[in-house]
């Protein structure tokens, strides 16, 4: 049996616990678990490689499957400075999921990103918060699935943009940025319409929004990365928004000289 099973099934159990704290605990103890040992998670050492394979196999979707529940159930929610949410068992358990998801195979990290995508739809906030959560944490472990998956998931970070609740927004704008270096090679069809979202995002931004220094620090690295050319050429469809006319939309910064953040001056 593999050393750490009796620990990681006590771990795994917890994470439905009532009290928030306890599943706190339980998600960082996997994630820390996870990190030095999820190579061999779950498999025996008498048995032969197959069957270590699919024991492995069995006991990476299974703890994915919990984790993604965890991201889909959890509640929780406390603010840190500001109005800026912070949900630490939604944030916890999205870490532990994308140590997981690096050890696993292609095809069932794949497979989580399609469940994420699917908990983005959900009509409770909380439940888009831990989708994106899982797919900002999903795109830094596996850059090398980025070329299949950043194209099929950027349309629904992009709507995120423009969700309902300011929370989800900030974490599609993290999300974003963290990719922003792959952002040309692999998303230049739809890099339109992202700028046109971001400079458009711009108007419903203030002192009080915890999305605004996200928002400015992808909108910044996104002027630092890319040609002017493809700066000048955005749009989100609506041409008196000033779409496509940098001209029109630059003075929508100045509002943000004097912003209590740093990173969002900065920016």
């Amino acid at each position: 049996q593999w050393p750490f099973e009796p620990l990681c099934a006590e771990l795994r159990c917890s994470l439905f616990h009532a009290s928030w704290p306890r599943r706190h605990g339980a998600a960082a103890g996997l994630r820390a678990v996870l990190k030095s040992h999820g190579g061999s998670a779950g498999v025996m050492a008498a048995a032969s490689v197959a069957l270590s394979a699919e024991l492995q196999a069995q006991w990476q979707a299974d703890c994915a499957i919990r984790l993604l529940c965890v991201l889909a159930l959890d509640r929780f929610g406390d603010w840190a400075s500001g109005d800026k949410v912070t949900a630490p068992v939604r944030e916890t358990a999205a870490q532990a999921l994308s140590v997981l998801l690096r050890a696993m195979g292609g095809g069932a990290a794949a497979q989580a990103a399609e469940a994420l995508l699917t908990m983005q739809a959900r009509d409770v906030w909380e439940v888009r918060h831990g989708a994106m959560l899982g797919l900002k944490y999903l795109f830094v472990v596996r850059a090398d699935l980025l070329p299949s998956l950043l194209p099929r998931a950027a349309p629904t970070v992009m709507d995120a943009l423009l969700d309902r609740n300011d929370d989800v927004r900030c974490v599609a704008a993290e999300s974003l940025l963290g990719v922003a270096a792959h952002a040309e090679q692999l998303l230049a069809p739809q890099l339109s319409r992202l700028l046109g979202l971001l400079w458009d995002s711009l108007l419903s931004l203030d002192d009080l929004t915890p999305a605004s220094t996200a928002v400015m620090s992808l909108l910044a690295e996104y002027c630092r990365l890319l040609p002017y050319a493809a700066l000048a050429t955005f749009g989100s469809g609506d041409a008196a928004a000033g779409g496509g006319d940098l001209g029109r939309v630059v003075p929508r910064l100045w509002g943000f000289v004097h912003h209590p953040s740093g990173a969002a001056r900065a920016a």
